[in-house]
């Protein structure tokens, strides 16, 4: 399996050790960009050289090309090698070790990126069970997948044709990346069902998406209004403090940041299909701020409102062109 193709192979002691800060939070460099990245490391785990316990603050999907390393995630060790995969949520602290003092390099593929690339934002009805291998890799089922299963090969092709999208500057190009990681995604989910423990988990996780409901249902008919945390727990029949918790375990994200990128989700399709002033698009979605409507759209899709309708017209014309 020949990993980099047209990719460049970098040192991962000069990219991805140095963003471990002090707290042993690894923060991934997205920046503006749509939240994905994919990278071709070298770990040089040799000569004495170890890092930390960290957690990511976001999502990883590692496939080993070469090479061999001791692998520790939260008190548990093991060694990976070729084809081995290691899937990593933002609640696991992880790190590779050498084997032996002369340890030779090893290369790994990374793909990263935030829970928002599948669901623009605010995830709705299938999203939640794309999501779901990350509450039970290294819980109930262990977050190495060995190489045996097969399904390096199959994931490391969705990964090299998200590689060839990025940097997502259009819909497009958006559009075709969370389609390839949507079936990454789903084949993690189909690995996890082999496993009981992941079943009763997933059922649990079903459980309590019933449970709030309420509040999804009251956000597809009043999303442009004003509602508070209290106002949410209440829908639910559950204390604000239980919601919150009960929210952050089903969507992994709190209330406010899913409420936002709700709105951003109803913004874009305005955007896309009436020429409505921005200004205009930032309240019909609920943001009271244009200011603040603007940040978060960027944050959250990469471009400006602006950027966002100039794009989905130069798709429509180019659909239009005669071939």
């Amino acid at each position: 399996m020949r990993a980099a193709g047209n990719g460049t192979w970098e040192q991962a002691d000069g990219f991805v050790d140095r963003q471990i800060g002090r707290d042993s939070l690894h923060v991934w460099p997205f920046g503006d960009r749509y939240p994905v990245d994919v990278r071709f490391l070298v770990l040089d785990r040799g000569h004495g050289h170890v890092v930390p316990l960290h957690r990511p603050d976001h999502l990883e999907i590692v496939i080993f090309e070469s090479g061999r390393l001791g692998y520790e995630v939260e008190d548990q060790r093991c060694e990976v090698g070729k084809d081995d995969i290691i899937v990593v949520g933002d609640r696991l602290r992880h790190r590779c070790l050498p084997l032996t003092a002369s340890q030779a390099e090893a290369r790994n593929v990374v793909l990263s990126f935030l829970p928002e690339t599948v669901h623009l934002g605010a995830p709705v009805g299938d999203d939640f069970q794309y999501l779901m291998p990350f509450s039970v890799y290294g819980a109930v089922v262990p977050n190495v997948i060995p190489a045996k299963t097969g399904l390096a090969r199959e994931i490391l092709d969705f990964i090299q044709r998200i590689r060839r999208e990025i940097p997502a500057e259009t819909e497009r190009s958006r559009l075709a990346i969370r389609t390839y990681l949507k079936m990454i995604l789903l084949a993690l989910v189909t690995h996890c069902a082999e496993f009981s423990e992941a079943r009763a988990s997933f059922d649990k996780q079903n459980e309590a998406r019933e449970r709030l409901h309420p509040i999804f249902e009251h956000l597809q008919h009043h999303y442009d209004e004003p509602i508070r945390v209290t106002d949410a727990a209440r829908l639910c029949a559950v204390s604000p403090c239980c919601f919150m918790n009960l929210f952050k375990e089903v969507t992994g994200q709190s209330f406010v940041t899913y409420l936002n990128g709700y709105r951003v989700v109803k913004a874009q399709a305005l955007l896309a299909s009436t020429p409505k002033p921005i200004s205009e698009v930032s309240l019909e979605a609920g943001f009271c701020n244009q200011s603040y409507f603007g940040m978060v759209f960027r944050r959250l899709t990469g471009v400006t409102p602006l950027a966002y309708r100039l794009q989905c017209k130069g798709s429509e014309e180019s659909a239009g062109k005669p071939h």
